[in-house]
């Protein structure tokens, strides 16, 4: 048997005696959070039980994990998925105003009417339009 909780109200593992207020497991089920915990899953105490959750199903509220509405679930997603947008437009702007520091020392047409640093300028104000939009 295996044992899950908290002895310091902070920090939750596995143990392998048993305290005030752990969560009794079987070997077997330690072997599979284990694993599932390694595909990127989060152990979490949950109604006197360890569960391996996706994050963007649950969220803590005061030390309590409480599990979301499916509604609640995707605007929690979207909002996963627009920080990571967030950061990768970000990213991208960094390296095109590096082309763009080029471009002003280096003036040449990228073809018959646009220059580099009119393409960039493009590209970044689309990027620009893009972060405000999902902010």
């Amino acid at each position: 048997m295996k044992y899950y909780g908290t002895k310091n109200n902070k920090d939750y593992g596995f143990y392998e005696e048993n305290f005030d207020n752990a969560v009794e497991i079987t070997d077997e089920y330690w072997l599979e959070l284990l694993s599932l915990q390694s595909e990127g899953k989060r152990i979490i105490p949950y109604n006197n039980n360890v569960l391996a959750i996706d994050e963007n199903e649950y969220t803590q509220e005061d030390g309590v994990w409480k599990k979301l509405s499916a509604e609640e679930a995707k605007v929690k997603q979207l909002n996963i998925q627009n920080e990571i947008r967030k950061e990768e437009i970000k990213t991208e702007m960094e390296e095109l105003d590096k082309k763009r520091i080029r471009a002003l020392a280096e003036p040449s047409l990228k073809d018959e009417e646009t220059t580099w640093l009119e393409y960039y300028n493009t590209q970044i104000t689309a990027l620009r339009d893009e972060l405000t939009s999902i902010s």
